[in-house]
């Protein structure tokens, strides 16, 4: 396991998770090849409160086919409920909402 101290002996990448057992205070080692970090739990949509509705966490409610409740304004990506937040299912997520418009802009 690494040292803390002087940061030019830190490692670039994270080797090692310490981990405690908190049932019996017991710390074990947990070899990894690095971390998924979470860089935000809190969804950017304060613009969109009184447009659409927001569920008690602020994500955007959508259908299956990323539709909001106003015509038109479809989304993808980890601002919408029961989103799993990685990068490649908002990519899947984009797919269908570009296909929504497309479906929408040929009904007008």
């Amino acid at each position: 396991m690494g040292e803390c101290g002087d940061r030019s002996k830190r490692r670039k990448k994270v080797t090692d998770l310490v981990l405690k057992n908190t049932q019996n205070d017991t710390i074990s080692l947990l070899a990894v090849d690095g971390v998924f970090a979470p860089i935000g739990l809190v969804p950017n949509t304060k613009y969109l409160r009184g447009v659409s509705p927001l569920d008690e966490r602020g994500y955007i409610i959508t259908t299956e086919l990323m539709e909001t409740t106003v015509p038109g304004i479809l989304l993808a990506g980890d601002i919408h409920h029961n989103s799993v937040k990685q990068a490649i299912v908002a990519a899947g997520d984009g797919a269908v909402a570009a296909l929504s418009a497309e479906r929408f802009v040929g009904s007008l």
